[in-house]
């Protein structure tokens, strides 16, 4: 929001808390978007979500307005390739996180990730981090991101605890899992800057926003092959991402990336790849000029 009216784009929210409170009440805002969608004034009417999409959809808003959905997943793990074509017919463009061969065919759709405020998350002193958050100096720590309430399966905290299982007992570790679930925005580039390496564990993702943190933290990342996952870190020394989707596999990856004494330089990888805020938001501009032609 603050990037694109930095770049002049007036911009309002329309938030609907489905995840803590459900697809019923999803329903019950259809009221108050129809009216906030038709009489508010607005050019393009942005999406993010497909149950957003659907939401809008029941209010007939898509008829008049012109429609941006942006996908957090693969449109296949977002209800289906078959609700994908049918928002194709009515809307005006679409925007996905990861490199889709199967959905980047398709005109209306742009291959956009997140930005990432490079600014908030920035390298800090580990050291201080670890005393700031009552970790042991010489211990190492592997964190893990999870959502509010645990609800996302797809991100396999199961597979990750067997990870760090492995690599205690077989690669001879004291690995301390750090799941990070409801820490407070401010805390999070501590926790970053304070822990050895960032795992991802997932079936699958869109671009997660995690790994771009991390980046910006200069905190090694070993993740599955996810999302964009490999674009965005498989070419920094000190990622890894593997091949599979087995612990045994993401152990060894840790391992690789435990034992090397090497400078993780993922920030100036991310900001050579235009990952930054304001670089997204003039992408996304041109995208909304494309709309309104």
């Amino acid at each position: 929001m603050e990037s694109l009216q930095k770049i002049g784009i007036n911009c309002d929210v329309f938030y609907c808390d489905g995840q803590n409170q459900g697809f019923k009440k999803y329903i019950r805002y259809v009221p108050s978007l129809w009216k906030k969608a038709m009489f508010g004034g607005y050019d393009i009417i942005h999406c993010h979500h497909a149950l957003s999409a659907i939401i809008l959809w029941m209010t007939g808003a898509p008829f008049f307005k012109k429609v941006v959905l942006s996908y957090q997943n693969d449109p296949a793990h977002e209800w289906g390739d078959g609700m994908f074509k049918f928002f194709n017919v009515f809307f005006k463009a679409f925007i996905i996180k990861n490199t889709s061969d199967i959905y980047q065919k398709y005109p209306k759709v742009h291959y956009l990730p997140n930005g990432c405020n490079h600014e908030f998350f920035k390298p800090m002193d580990m050291a201080e981090c670890r005393l700031k958050l009552g970790w042991e100096k010489d211990k190492q720590y592997i964190i893990y991101m999870d959502s509010n309430k645990g609800v996302r399966t797809q991100k396999r905290k199961d597979r990750f605890d067997e990870v760090i299982k492995i690599l205690n007992s077989k690669y001879g570790y004291n690995v301390e899992a750090v799941v990070m679930r409801n820490v407070k925005r401010e805390l999070i580039p501590t926790y970053m800057n304070a822990a050895d390496l960032h795992m991802i564990s997932s079936d699958y993702e869109g671009s997660p926003n995690s790994v771009k943190e991390c980046m910006c933290c200069n905190t090694p990342v070993v993740s599955t092959p996810v999302g964009n996952v490999l674009e965005m870190i498989g070419d920094i020394e000190g990622a890894y991402v593997t091949t599979g989707f087995t612990a045994e596999e993401l152990a060894k990856a840790c391992d690789k990336v435990l034992k090397l004494n090497v400078p993780f330089e993922g920030r100036n990888k991310f900001l050579a790849k235009g990952y930054g805020m304001g670089v997204v938001a003039e992408r996304l501009k041109k995208i909304y000029e494309e709309v309104l032609k």
